[in-house]
């Protein structure tokens, strides 16, 4: 008897263990929630990277999954904006894409071309089905979103890697990949070179005292706060602010988010406070953050908001990651939080 329990007890444990992983709920706007998948992955690694100097290569993804390309592939479906945008500046082409948002931002000369891909639904949930008949060689995907997919177009055979393009690191180590899988590396270093140079002339104007922020984000259902794991968490790291929210845990492994606590928000004071969203345009974003300070009394406490510091983040750089533009999102930021350096960001 003392066998079977010691059995169920087990079970149990496995049943509990594979809830806590598998969902978490969010508190936000009107004490809605959100569940949110996460997946265990390793902030440290680099987003993707490529081993060989030549063809076979082998591609190691966010996921530490290993792809073996033994020769350049000829048809590729780059199922998500960001690495899309990359892939192109370096001279890619893809045969479809997931639906591309109004608010990312596309390379000019390619965006018609981009607009008009064949495309295989929304990128949070594309159709498989819509991908298979173009028989790529070679499937980019994205981790999150994607991977559920992903991993069931690996099983079914096909080339697949997953890319993470979180921040100004995921940018290079992507076009670092790219540029590989492309036979063109030289076109890769300067992309980065031009990236890095811009960075750093943004970078040396920054004043020798920082200033701290908070970077909330809202969507549709939810209000939480962004962890340094986050774009615009990268963007306030790179421009040496202080995110307040920086030593909080997040609400799951691998997650850029943490629960909100306006009271720990007033505690620490932040000189500004940065909005992010995810809704269905930046209007929409600014009304309802706007009604969230004017109906909820205990927003009184901070300072920043009563005193207008608060600074609204287009989902076209701090959304969705602006790829080749990454450093329009950098200046953006410096814009806002330092005018006087940067001059006024036009609105």
């Amino acid at each position: 008897m003392k066998k079977y329990k010691n059995i169920l007890w087990l079970m149990i444990l496995a049943v509990i263990t594979t809830s806590i992983s598998g969902c978490t709920k969010t508190t936000g706007v009107g004490g809605l929630t959100n569940v949110q998948n996460t997946e265990k992955v390793d902030d440290t690694q680099l987003s993707i990277t490529v081993e060989g100097d030549k063809y076979p290569l082998t591609v190691k993804d966010f996921l530490k999954k290993e792809t073996i390309l033994k020769e350049k592939p000829e048809k590729i479906a780059v199922l998500s904006g960001t690495p899309l945008n990359i892939w192109y500046d370096l001279g890619g082409k893809s045969v479809c894409t997931s639906d591309v948002s109004d608010n990312v931002k596309l390379i000019p000369e390619y965006r018609e071309e981009i607009r008009n891909l064949p495309t295989i639904g929304p990128v949070y949930s594309i159709d498989m089905e819509s991908v298979i008949p173009h028989k790529p060689d070679l499937i980019i995907a994205q981790v999150g979103t994607q991977s559920t997919q992903a991993k069931k177009l690996r099983e079914m055979g096909f080339n697949v890697i997953t890319t993470h393009i979180r921040g100004y690191d995921d940018v290079v180590s992507t076009y670092k990949a790219f540029g590989k899988i492309l036979e063109k590396e030289e076109l890769a270093e300067t992309k980065i070179k031009e990236l890095e140079k811009q960075k750093k002339e943004i970078v040396s104007k920054l004043p020798d005292e920082s200033k701290s922020v908070v970077i909330l984000y809202i969507t549709s259902k939810t209000l939480a706060v962004k962890l340094d794991n986050s774009i615009a968490g990268d963007v306030a790291k790179i421009l040496r602010l202080k995110n307040i929210a920086s030593d909080l845990p997040p609400d799951t492994i691998g997650s850029e988010t943490t629960p909100l606590d306006i009271e720990y928000i007033v505690e620490k004071n932040p000189d500004y406070v940065l909005v992010t969203s995810m809704i269905s345009s930046n209007e929409e974003a600014i009304k309802s953050i706007e009604e969230e300070f004017n109906t909820n009394p205990v927003w009184s406490g901070v300072k920043a908001v009563q005193e207008g510091r608060v600074i609204h983040l287009p989902q076209e750089y701090f959304l969705y990651n602006a790829g080749p533009y990454y450093n329009e999102a950098i200046e953006y930021m410096a814009k806002n939080i330092y005018p006087e350096i940067y001059e006024e960001v036009n609105k």
